[in-house]
């Protein structure tokens, strides 16, 4: 099953998100602050994280650094309405799957989603041969 962790401030956003994935069959739970997004991944396992840069209580840039410390090999893709080249760069450099400006096109999003998706479950397939 793929799992997605939504993080963003905005409710709207994570509600858009989870709709245009329901078709991809992914299961996703969102989340409004880095304390509860780091609280989840704690509590479950996800294939992968969709993340905003600004939020509430830090930044998401920070945040990615963690997962990427915390959780290495769960993509995650950033998403910012306040983006430019530079921070998308930042992003990818830290380990960013892939980086999307808001207000994004939902096509271009599950286009994402499935390549990562897809990327996931090969890498666990071959975990699989490896035990």
């Amino acid at each position: 099953m793929t799992k997605a962790l939504i993080l963003d401030d905005e409710r709207d956003i994570c509600e858009l998100i989870e709709m245009s994935l329901m078709g991809q069959d992914i299961t996703c739970t969102s989340v409004y602050t880095i304390k509860a997004a780091i609280k989840a991944l704690k509590e479950d396992r996800y294939s992968f994280i969709i993340s905003d840069i600004r939020l509430p209580d830090g930044d998401g840039l920070d945040f990615l650094s963690h997962v990427q410390k915390h959780y290495p090999g769960t993509p995650v893709c950033m998403i910012t309405a306040h983006g430019n080249m530079d921070t998308a760069i930042t992003a990818l450099k830290r380990g960013a799957f892939d980086f999307i400006n808001k207000p994004f096109d939902l096509k271009q999003l599950r286009s994402v989603c499935k390549a990562v998706s897809y990327t996931h479950l090969r890498a666990h397939e071959t975990d699989s041969y490896l035990v």
